[in-house]
């Protein structure tokens, strides 16, 4: 008749209730033996209602979160029951039929001790602790969302025969209950001062800024990072596109669409403990990034202006008849001329290949891009030094920016006055 007790569990909402596992299977009794008391042991309930007869149970622990949530293990599994004990069901998802000798509970994770099978962890055990009948009546239903902390790493989920690592960010879980191919589903996320910070989207143009979903339950990871910088295909940039800062720890906001069904949920970002940055540094590093983000967008988006009005020049030049049309065709040499001397001063032309910047100093872009680089690499207050060479890189910057908005207000409006003077035709036949 004797019992050997494997895991003694107290509640954390009741002084008093202790949950017990206990096998005898030593005995070649293969019985489930879990019991629970309320008042500190003067009266027992056998608790194994749901389990098979034969599955001998070696650990029980209590939720910490959700009252009555109940984890057991058994020789041949996992159980999970949502009423302290009085029912349970198999809880297996991918987990082999395996002994579990033991179950821990850290940072809202289920971590399961197996004989045979390594250790296994539940990551985030939010979705089942908030786990409610009416959740699937709603169209949209988004769970609480558990603080993460802004950390590096990555995920491979291709890896076999080894765990791998929980994705990196912060995890919004979701339910959908009725939808179709040609729903509109976004998520946009806003910063501390509700500020909008980026949106994903279900046509989105980018890859990375689409969502994909499916009827039931969605997961959705934002990375934390604020949008990219502008980006010009075809430049050859030795320190590369400017990308997004991670966002500084603190409260977030993300708002969830499906068609006309909208839900704000707020959430927290965590300093990573390893470092010592406070948040004013953190605040004042990201801040510094988007600044020198967007001054990089400026100029990116400048070439992109020039280029374009370079080729509309070219073009209408080229089909016009300069008899008559000296004049125009002057002034659209000299735009021409200062156009290519503003792109030169921004960027080098001259690269057309990956190592011709080695041979051709980098201009303004590439020197900013370096800088972001520089100050995006650690975890430290932004230095002294980045900050004063960001002035005198932006000024310069300014200096060709401020030629360029002058150019475009001025001489090209002039050449569009004259062009309209004229009517000259865009498109026609020259005469014979």
């Amino acid at each position: 008749k004797f019992i050997m007790w494997n895991c003694v569990e107290t509640s954390s909402f009741k002084n008093g209730e202790v949950y017990f596992a206990g096998t005898k299977y030593k005995s070649d009794n293969f019985t489930p033996y879990l019991y629970k008391t309320t008042d500190y042991g003067n009266t027992w309930q056998l608790i194994t209602n749901g389990i098979t007869s034969n599955h001998f149970t070696r650990c029980i622990r209590a939720d910490k979160k959700r009252k009555g949530l109940l984890y057991a293990g058994t020789e041949y599994g996992m159980y999970i029951s949502y009423d302290d004990g009085n029912n349970w069901k198999k809880f297996q998802l991918n987990l082999p039929i395996v002994p579990i000798t033991d179950l821990t509970i850290k940072d809202n994770d289920l971590i399961i001790a197996t004989q045979g099978r390594s250790f296994w962890v539940l990551d985030d055990l939010s979705v089942v602790q908030q786990k409610q009948e009416n959740v699937m009546d709603k169209n949209l239903h988004v769970f609480a969302v558990n603080d993460a902390y802004r950390m590096e790493g990555t995920q491979n989920l291709t890896i076999k025969n080894a765990g791998f690592n929980p994705p990196n960010g912060t995890i919004i879980n979701y339910w959908l209950k009725d939808v179709n191919d040609s729903a509109k589903v976004s998520i946009t996320l806003f910063d501390k001062q509700n500020k909008l910070i980026k949106t994903f989207t279900t046509d989105a143009k980018d890859e990375k800024d689409k969502i994909t979903f499916a009827k039931g339950m969605n997961q959705f990871v934002w990375d934390m990072q604020y949008a990219p910088a502008e980006k010009l295909d075809g430049l050859i940039l030795w320190n590369g596109n400017v990308g997004g800062p991670k966002a500084a720890p603190g409260r977030y906001m993300a708002r969830l669409k499906v068609d006309k069904d909208s839900t704000d949920i707020f959430f927290n970002i965590k300093s990573d403990p390893n470092y010592s940055m406070t948040d004013a540094d953190y605040n004042d590093q990201v801040q510094f990034l988007l600044q020198v983000r967007d001054k990089f967008s400026e100029i990116q988006k400048s070439i992109k202006n020039i280029r374009a009005v370079r080729t509309q020049l070219s073009d209408f030049t080229g089909k016009m008849d300069t008899t008559n049309t000296k004049e125009i065709k002057t002034l659209a040499d000299s735009i021409n001329k200062k156009l290519t001397g503003i792109e030169e001063a921004l960027y080098q032309t001259k690269a057309k290949s990956g190592q011709d910047v080695l041979n051709f100093p980098i201009r303004l872009n590439d020197k900013i891009s370096g800088l972001y680089n520089y100050v995006n690499s650690g975890y430290t207050p932004v230095a002294k030094q980045a900050k004063e060479a960001y002035s005198d890189l932006a000024a310069q910057a300014d200096v060709q920016l401020n030629k360029l908005k002058n150019l475009m207000d001025n001489e090209l409006k002039q050449l569009n006055k004259l062009i309209n003077d004229k009517q000259l035709p865009i498109i026609g036949l020259k005469a014979e």
